[in-house]
């Protein structure tokens, strides 16, 4: 384990610690812009995209799965209203928006599950061509940047 670590190049380590502010921000109730509320949504999905293209190519297979469960996560989201008690305030342009743990924790899964298959990708290790493999996490990939897409879609209902 501490090979894998010492074998780390240190950007990773600043994105960690940069993530893990940015999901501790979403601990707390907060009032935000809905173009502020864009960024997540969008860094996460391209993130997690960007892990199943730099493990898997750009592969139809691989793309699909992630598609698929980007899809199912977003309707999720849809069908259970999350995130749950925000409040749009038509006058001032805003949503207040209580705090959560969930996102601290699906970002912190999408960092851990790339900082994974790049040890994977550096070992070399045969599993990386295995189509269950390929296809799962694709799927995890697709099922954790969806739920950050979703929310997008509950507020700008509450926004109508």
């Amino acid at each position: 384990m501490l090979e894998i670590i010492s074998h780390t190049p240190i950007w990773v380590f600043i994105l960690f610690f940069v993530l893990v502010v940015v999901g501790l921000l979403q601990l707390k109730d907060r009032k935000v812009s809905f173009s502020k509320i864009l960024i997540l949504p969008i860094a996460m999905v391209c993130l997690s995209f960007y892990g199943v293209i730099s493990a898997f190519g750009l592969d139809i297979k691989s793309s699909l799965f992630w598609l698929v469960g980007l899809i199912i996560a977003v309707l999720l989201n849809i069908l259970l209203k999350l995130p749950r008690n925000c409040i749009y305030d038509k006058d001032l342009k805003t949503f207040f928006i209580k705090g959560s743990i969930i996102p601290f924790i699906l970002i912190m899964i999408i960092f851990f599950t790339k900082y994974f298959i790049g040890v994977v990708i550096a070992k070399q290790l045969a599993i990386l061509n295995e189509l269950t493999f390929i296809c799962t996490i694709s799927f995890i990939y697709g099922i954790l940047s969806g739920f950050f897409l979703g929310r997008i879609f509950v507020l700008l209902k509450l926004k109508k």
